[in-house]
This record gives C-alpha cells, sequence and structure tokens, in this order.
C-alpha cells in the first residue's frame, strides 16, 4: 500500500535547478525514497531557478532525520523550514 500522505508543513530542499525539467528528474529518482514517504514534490520558482522540495514533514526533527538519511547515501539536501 502506498504510504499515508504526511500533512505537515515542514519541507526539505533536494536541489536547485535552472532547467526545472531537471528538478522533476530528480524527484524521479528520490521521489520514492523511504525517507521521503508520503511527502509531496513541490517545485518553487526562485529567480530563474526552480527548487526542488519535498513536503509534508510534521516537524524540523522530522525533516532533519529525513535528510540525515539522505545525506548518509550521498545525497545532498537541507532543511527549508515551514511552508
Amino acid at each position: 500500500p502506498a504510504p499515508a500522505r504526511k500533512t505537515g508543513n515542514w519541507r526539505v530542499q533536494l536541489g536547485a535547478f535552472g532547467v526545472a525539467g531537471n528538478a522533476d528528474k530528480l524527484w524521479g529518482q528520490l521521489g520514492s525514497h523511504a525517507a521521503l514517504a508520503g511527502t509531496k514534490k513541490t517545485l518553487v520558482p526562485s529567480g530563474n531557478i526552480t527548487r526542488l522540495l519535498a513536503t509534508g514533514f510534521a516537524s524540523e526533527a522530522e525533516a532533519s532525520r529525513a535528510c540525515a538519511t539522505l545525506k548518509r547515501e550521498g545525497k545532498a539536501c537541507v532543511v527549508a523550514g515551514q511552508g
């Protein structure tokens, strides 16, 4: 079964791209990762870049744990606060 949709408003930024399609491509690779289960892909335009965020974490601690898991596997991420 699909994981339950998370409903918090804490976010983890997974990358920032000059080409929006690259954000979609990265989500295609990471979106099914256990650390991001139940989160939602959010694309945020910022000037001429597009930021890729996983949203839905209930707390800063939950977002930090997910980010730490990704970092252990060599993936870049940063806790991006509440959105």
